[in-house]
C-alpha cells in the first residue's frame, strides 16, 4: 500500500512539472523601428525565466512558445531594451501588437584620437620571402635540382610552398611521399572545416550584427578567433551574442 502511494504521489509531480514546462500558446508579434517604421530583422526575444529565446526573422515577425506570466525581453544592438509580462488576454488573441523598438546611445568608454595612416588598422607584419642560404641548396638542407626557389611566409609562421624540383626529390623516397600525402590531407581538411566554419561565421553575419567597418572586419574576426566548438552547429542567436561580446572587448582592446 504505502509503494502504491509513493507511486502515486511521484506521477502527480511528474505530471505537474511537465505541465508547468509546457508552453500554454504561441505568442506572435512584429518588430518595428519606431522611427522609419521599417522591420527589425533578427532581434533578439527571450523568455527570461526560462533563459530560452529565438530572433525575429527578416521581415521582424517572430513566434515562440509562452506561458501566462512568463517575462519577455525584446533587444537589438543600438536600441533600448523592450520587456512586457504574457497576460491571459494576449492567450485569446494568440498575439501581441505590433512593437516598436526606440533607438538607443550606445556609451562608449573614453577614448582619444591620433592622426594614423590609412591602413594603421592593418596590423600585420608585412612578409618577406626567404632566399635559399646556400645555392643549389633549399632551407631544408636538401639539394635543389634546377632554378633555387623561394619560401614565402603564411601567417602561422609556417614554411608550406615548396619547389616542384624538392618534391619530385622527395617522392622518391616512400616516407617521404607519406608525409607529403598526410600534408596533403590536412590541407583538405582544413579547407572543407573553413567552408563548415564560414556557414556559422562569415563576413555577412559579423556586418549585420555590428555594422562594423569593412576596413577592419578582417581584422575584427581574426580578434574573434572562436574554436570550432564554440560556432560549428550553433544557432545564429548564440553565434551573434559571442560576436557582440567580442565587438565589445574589440571596441576596448
Amino acid at each position: 500500500m504505502k509503494r502504491l502511494f509513493t507511486i502515486c504521489m511521484l506521477l502527480l509531480v511528474t505530471g505537474v512539472v511537465h505541465a508547468q514546462n509546457r508552453p500554454d500558446f504561441y505568442l506572435k508579434g512584429q518588430l518595428l523601428d519606431s522611427a522609419s517604421k521599417r522591420p527589425m530583422a533578427f532581434a533578439s526575444v527571450l523568455v527570461l525565466n526560462k533563459n530560452k529565446g529565438i530572433a525575429s526573422s527578416a521581415d521582424g515577425k517572430f513566434e515562440i512558445p509562452v506561458s501566462i506570466g512568463d517575462s519577455i525581453k525584446i533587444s537589438s544592438v543600438g536600441y533600448a531594451d523592450y520587456t512586457f509580462l504574457v497576460t491571459s488576454e494576449m492567450r485569446v488573441s494568440g498575439y501581441v501588437k505590433t512593437i516598436e523598438m526606440t533607438e538607443e546611445a550606445l556609451a562608449l568608454d573614453d577614448f582619444r584620437i591620433y592622426q594614423m595612416s590609412d591602413n594603421f588598422y592593418l596590423r600585420r607584419k608585412v612578409l618577406d620571402t626567404l632566399d635559399p642560404p646556400v645555392k643549389g641548396v633549399n632551407v631544408l638542407g636538401m639539394p635543389v635540382i634546377g632554378p633555387p626557389s623561394k619560401f614565402v611566409p603564411q601567417e602561422s609562421g609556417d614554411v608550406t610552398l615548396l619547389s616542384i624540383p624538392i618534391f619530385q626529390e622527395i617522392s622518391k623516397n616512400p616516407k617521404q611521399a607519406r608525409i607529403i600525402r598526410k600534408m596533403e590531407e590536412a590541407e583538405t581538411f582544413q579547407t572543407q572545416r573553413q567552408k563548415e566554419r564560414e556557414k556559422y561565421f562569415n563576413k555577412k553575419l559579423v556586418k549585420r550584427v555590428t555594422r562594423i567597418d569593412d576596413r577592419v572586419i578582417d581584422e575584427f574576426m581574426e580578434f574573434c578567433n572562436f574554436l570550432d566548438g564554440e560556432i560549428l552547429g550553433r544557432s545564429e542567436l548564440d553565434i551573434t551574442k559571442k560576436i557582440l561580446i567580442k565587438y565589445q572587448a574589440f571596441l576596448r582592446r
